[in-house]
């Protein structure tokens, strides 16, 4: 009888500490937010990654429809812009912005017609070409102008992949399509 009562004791004693426990609310708050803290700043950071690089693809149109009219109303044409002044001037356009000339792929194409043209692949197996080229065209000529930047993605590394390319990165892509006004001057053959 006195093994019964004593099991009764300690089961008694454990129901009163169970209580006691359970009444406690000291570090609760704490409890709860470490449970919550690592999905809500994976959440919050992710918000702020793909809205700065959101923003930097507006930044990056921007810089080169202002330098696409460099191009267009032939100023390009008359300072002889290759594709490394282009790309400078891509980048001018773009200066406060922390960009870097390595990421940044131009892609300047004279074409025949709007309704002829197939656009050429850019991205084969997760990563970019090189068939980029530089032709400004001369007056008159119909031309496409791409940029192409390859934007770091952090949250690629928390396996959240917003990222288009195998490296990890987000491919921002900017593009103007124009046909160039009849400037008196030419410098580049059709098609050179």
């Amino acid at each position: 009888m006195s093994d019964v009562s004593g099991r009764s004791v300690r089961a008694g004693k454990r129901r009163r500490l169970l209580a006691v426990l359970l009444r406690d609310r000291k570090g609760t708050t704490a409890i709860e937010f470490g449970f919550v803290a690592i999905p809500f700043f994976l959440l919050l950071f992710g918000l702020i990654e793909i809205g700065l690089s959101l923003f930097a693809d507006q930044i990056l149109n921007n810089a080169v429809l202002d330098a696409a009219r460099l191009i267009r109303t032939g100023q390009a044409h008359a300072q002889g812009f290759d594709s490394g002044a282009f790309k400078a001037k891509v980048l001018e356009n773009m200066s406060g912005f922390p960009v870097s000339k390595e990421r940044l792929t131009i892609d300047v194409e004279r074409i025949n017609s709007f309704s002829s043209y197939t656009p050429k692949t850019l991205i084969e197996d997760g990563a970019l070409t090189d068939k980029t080229a530089y032709n400004h065209g001369e007056a008159g000529d119909i031309v496409i102008v791409r940029a192409l930047y390859r934007w770091p993605m952090v949250s690629s590394l928390m396996k959240t992949n917003y990222a288009d390319l195998d490296s990890g990165d987000r491919l921002l892509v900017a593009t103007a399509v124009f046909r160039n006004e009849p400037f008196p001057w030419t410098t580049q053959k059709p098609g050179g």
